[in-house]
């Protein structure tokens, strides 16, 4: 049981009106308490307060981590509102549990992403691009950016009850986390970990940079695809590119005149080319070996070679041109045959080869390349080719394979370690499939592009020396793979220098250094989280020293091999420790017809947008604030004006936050529907209605339940008290069989329950305590395991099905009654009970609404705030036999309703002379207990006189007879309230209709080739219908000639 509080309330606490507001007002009701949450210190570790050493940490936990800092492009969208509703409901959870509780913020810089669109803006503002500048009046633009859109992300957090510790706040580009980037690279470059080699790499020509794996989008085209379909709209291009083709030309080999075939999706790049690969084992082509082919565009020939690792014998030709400078396995077959890499273009994309391209646009060059191989009789044709394409995420460009010298970084030794602690089940992976995906990356991991060309970024601390003239001599290579040095600083790096190339005294003067104007990948200064956010390098930081390693990664299943496993990397290499224990990976929020969220198809959702709702036409204005090209903003419309036709409505933080954790199971992709949420807001009202009712059941002066009260009135063990009861891990708890993990009752066990008041209590409220212990339990497993949608669930299903749909309206003819009732105390505390409990327990989903809810109970609370109050644990009350009871009681009320349904009664008859009389006709042990409950039966479904009989008591006259169990018909009286000749109409023609689909589906059944065609699921189904439908056909002929003697 958590034993402190340390917390001191701020001033300014939200102050409540006694009257409550008839309808839940989400932007009313959120306001203010975050203010005073955060001013008051409750989002602070509790070791900020007090001392919390590991042997406390042992005993009474602690949960740390750090949230996946969101980018400064802009503001947040609904995938971060899903990542921030489970970090923050997990946070809170474990607050309440009276764990040392840290949750990281901060944001990314977001290196390429934040420079795109920090340039398109001052294109389209200024009309000049970042060159027309210089780097540091650009890098200043970025900044004010970054101001802005960090402020934006900050307000959005806050809106939605992101319980973060703002005091360590952090900003991938901070000084601090600068620090440990430049010690990471110099450490890691010193160790040989981090090298520059000329290797190829992701080239995008329109942002003239390199960049990593994650952020090239791979467009899938087939043979099938129209004209229209294959063509990629390609930056400073004026026409769509055509792609998804294949070309077929001609080498013709030097010395025969005989031609060889080759196909080719990239006909430009046959500039490059430095050999043609054919399979050693293929006769085809055996007498080729060792011999050359002509250039068909250059001087000279290059050889024929052969390679069983490159060429497949079955695919087209069998024979492969080989660009070794352009393509990846081009690359490395030219590694094996020592062959030259030929750079056809440069980095704009411009033809760079001596001849009649030079200078030509690489899709120009394509063209015209085709034109000149029909002239020289070398072009067979083309034809549509399924292929995949990549493109440049950020701008679109079609990108090429690019060999450049580049920092790369090893990472194998690395990765092997990582993959080791998930195999040992040292890092835990949930859901646990995703074990395959950390399995297959990590296996096949290879060197990492950590360099880009860009200006926003982490600065590489790495320095290519030089020797001026005049030095007596140079010991340093022209080698741009080797005459680098790094250094945390230039002093430090001059001397790594001086020492690395053996320059002498007297020509230390010549040496001449100059920093890489690259930066590093965004990846590089994200993969040193958590610890860089914990203050390493310096492992001597109080908060490093306090909360590292941390609990807990939670974050979306794309960027495992990204973010999570470098993490995992970095941290075992610099730290020889895992960063996290557990990693959870959520799904992708998709919109309700599965597609992924974008911003050109206008289906992104501004979490805001929905707790504040919107109209449609401040949905499309905001198109309009954006990078959107004007054709995109258009077809962005019509998809907002198709889903929301009517804008979006208020909805509210609550509600947005439940909705989306009511999907969040095993992983699989939310498709999300604004209706789900409002759906969630209706739950909220309901709630808010409860508590109006309490308030009004609770009379002037209501003073809530000691534990003395409780005993007094129950017995022992105690049933509730507000203190709340110890947390016990559902593995430890005392009341779960550890065999079959059921929860086990300390006072009744599942024995049969036949007295309303056999435990000392009534029995409506014996059995909603019942349900809100077995609710404790299973929200307390499911937490555990990181099943949200089944804690949603669970506590949806005991507050609305259990809570108010039955147990409130069983109070209403005890707590309004005209007379004082025998039981009234007893009924107002188990109605105060479940409330404060059942607030508690949904806390961690519904920060704002539980807190006002709770705060407005009468009494004193128990802490100053609910989001330190202490989380509800199994007090031992769950009993299976009085839940098994109170199935028969609904199944009692539910067949009343249906009666009335049936015979078109009122539900719920103000003119008590208009009620229908009832007889329940029970198994002897049943009497006592219904003879108790009929006046709470009768109030609840608006019923006349109970009468309760023998099982086997002949039908009262007047009367129509139902099976509500197997140990109680129901005999409800209802021919004085109906017309006998109508209903006897009615029920004819409901036999004719059901006769109808039995006699249709037995002679479906009796065909011929029924068992041999009709799956078995199918035919199984068919038998269930025959076997109700001939119940329900002589239910109501029984019932109609019941009705039909009335005449």
């Amino acid at each position: 049981m958590p034993t402190s509080k340390p917390w001191t309330p701020a001033p300014g606490k939200k102050k409540l009106n006694k009257e409550m507001e008839k309808g839940f007002n989400p932007i009313e009701i959120e306001k203010e308490w975050y203010d005073w949450w955060q001013k008051s210190g409750f989002f602070k570790p509790r070791s900020d307060f007090e001392p919390w050493p590991k042997e406390r940490i042992e005993k009474e936990g602690q949960f740390v981590i750090c949230l996946p800092p969101p980018n400064v492009t802009g503001s947040l969208h609904i995938g971060h509102a899903l990542t921030n509703a489970v970090q923050d409901s997990l946070t809170r959870w474990r607050r309440m549990k009276g764990e040392n509780v840290l949750w990281i913020p901060g944001t990314d810089h977001a290196g390429i992403a934040t420079q795109v669109i920090v340039e398109r803006k001052l294109q389209r503002e200024e009309g000049k691009s970042r060159h027309d500048i210089g780097r540091e009046a650009f890098l200043e633009k970025i900044w004010e950016w970054k101001r802005e859109k960090a402020g934006t992300i900050h307000d959005q957090l806050r809106r939605t009850a992101s319980s973060l510790d703002w005091d360590r706040e952090f900003f991938t580009m901070d000084e601090a986390r600068a620090a440990a980037v430049t010690e990471a690279f110099t450490t890691l470059h010193d160790k040989g970990i981090i090298f520059r080699d000329t290797r190829l790499v992701h080239w995008c020509v329109a942002l003239q940079s390199a960049i990593s794996d994650l952020e090239v989008d791979h467009k899938e085209f087939s043979a099938e695809d129209d004209e229209i379909k294959r063509r990629i709209n390609v930056p400073g291009y004026d026409k769509p590119i055509p792609v998804g083709l294949i070309y077929n030309f001609y080498y013709e080999v030097e010395g025969t005149g005989e031609k060889l075939e080759i196909a080719t999706t990239r006909p430009e790049t046959i500039l490059g080319d430095t050999a043609v690969a054919v399979h050693p084992q293929d006769p085809r082509y055996a007498h080729l070996h060792g011999k050359r082919v002509k250039c068909p565009f250059r001087e000279g020939s290059i050889p024929i070679v052969t390679d069983d690792i490159t060429v497949d014998m079955a695919f087209g030709t069998g024979v492969v041109k080989i660009t070794p400078a352009h393509d990846q396995n081009d690359f490395e077959c030219g590694k094996r045959h020592k062959l030259p890499e030929l750079i056809m273009m440069d980095k704009k994309g411009l033809i760079s080869m001596d001849g009649p391209f030079k200078g030509q646009k690489r899709f120009d060059c394509r063209t015209n390349i085709i034109k000149a191989l029909e002239e020289k009789g070398l072009y067979k044709g083309k034809k549509p080719h399924a292929m995949s394409i990549g493109c440049c995420q950020r701008s679109g460009d079609i990108i090429e394979k690019y060999l450049m010298p580049q920092w790369f970084m090893r990472c194998d030794d690395m990765a092997a370690r990582a993959l080791k602690e998930e195999q040992t089940n040292n890092l835990k992976l949930f859901p646990k499939r995703y074990s395959n995906t950390w399995n297959n990356w990590l296996s096949e991991i290879r060197p990492w592009c950590i360099s880009r060309q860009l200006w926003w970024g982490h600065r590489i601390p790495a320095y290519q020396c030089s020797m001026k003239e005049g030095a007596s001599e140079n010991t340093i290579p022209n080698d741009d793979t080797k005459n680098w040095v790094s250094g945390r600083t230039e002093e430090e790096a001059r001397q790594k220098a001086i020492k690395k190339y053996a320059i002498k005294p007297e020509n230390e003067k010549f040496l001449e250094m100059e920093r890489d104007d690259d930066v590093l990948d965004t990846w590089f200064s994200s993969g040193l989280l958590p610890h860089s956010a914990l203050g390493w390098p310096n492992v001597e930081h109080p908060d490093f020293k306090q909360f590292f390693p941390t609990t807990l990664l939670e974050t979306g299943h794309d960027i495992l091999f990204f973010w999570v496993a470098r993490m995992v990397m970095t941290s075992l290499e610099f730290l020889d420790k895992l960063p996290f224990e557990h990693v959870y990976l959520h799904a992708m929020v998709r919109d309700k017809i599965g597609r992924k969220m974008s911003k050109s198809l206008g289906n992104v959702i501004d979490p805001l947008d929905v707790t504040r709702g919107i109209t449609l036409e401040e949905l499309h204005k905001g198109l309009l604030s954006g990078n959107l090209p004007e054709k995109e903003v258009e077809k962005a419309k019509k998809t907002q004006t198709q889903m929301f036709p009517k804008g979006i409505p208020e909805c509210g933080s609550d509600a947005l936050r439940m909705g989306l954790l009511s999907h969040t199971s095993g992983g699989k992709d939310v498709c999300l529907d604004v209706k789900d949420i409002e759906e969630n807001r209706f739950f909220c009202n309901k709630l808010w209605n409860a508590v109006r009712y309490a308030m009004q059941s609770l009379s002037e002066g209501y003073t809530p339940p000691t534990e003395a009260d409780i005993e007094k009135l129950i017995g022992s063990p105690p049933l509730l008290n507000t203190e709340g009861a110890p947390f016990v891990a559902w593995s430890e708890n005392p009341l779960v069989d550890a065999t079959t993990k059921e929860l086990k009752s300390r006072c009744s066990g599942s024995r049969p329950v036949t007295s309303n008041k056999e435990y000392g209590l009534p029995f409506a409220c014996h059995w909603i305590i019942s349900r809100l212990d077995y609710a404790i339990c299973e929200v307390g497993q499911k937490w555990e395991a990181y099943g949200f949608s089944e804690v949603v669930h669970t506590l949806k299903n005991f507050l609305v099905n259990e809570f108010c749909s039955v147990f409130l309206e069983m109070t209403k003819p005890v707590l309004q009654s005209e007379t004082p009732h025998p039981d009234a105390t007893v009924y107002q505390h188990t109605l105060y009970l479940c409330l404060e409990y059942g607030f508690r327990l949904i806390h961690p989903l519904l920060p704002f609404v539980s807190e006002e809810l709770w705060q407005m109970l009468p009494g004193e609370r128990s802490a100053p705030s609910i989001m330190v109050a202490e989380y509800p644990t199994p007090i031992g009350w769950a009993n299976a036999g009085i839940d098994n009871r109170m199935k028969d009681i609904l199944a009692i009320t539910r067949t009343v309703r249906q009666v009335k349904q049936a015979y078109q009664l009122k539900p719920k008859e103000s003119d008590v002379t208009k009620r229908p009389n009832i007889t329940l006709a029970a198994k002897k042990e049943f009497h006592e207990l219904l003879t108790e409950l009929k006046e709470i039966i009768k109030g609840v479904e608006y019923t006349g006189d109970i009468t309760i009989a023998d099982y086997d008591a002949p039908l009262p006259e007047g009367h129509v007879p139902n099976v509500a169990t197997t140990s109680i018909k129901l005999f409800i009286e209802v021919k004085k309230y109906i017309d006998a000749k109508k209903e006897v109409a009615r029920f004819d023609k409901q036999i004719k209709l059901l006769t109808n689909s039995l006699t249709s589906t037995e002679k479906k059944m009796s065909a011929s080739t029924y068992t041999e065609r009709v799956p078995a699921n199918v035919r199984e189904a068919d038998a269930e219908k025959v076997k109700t439908l001939t119940i329900q056909i002589a239910e109501t002929k029984s019932a109609r000639d019941i009705i039909a003697s009335w005449q």
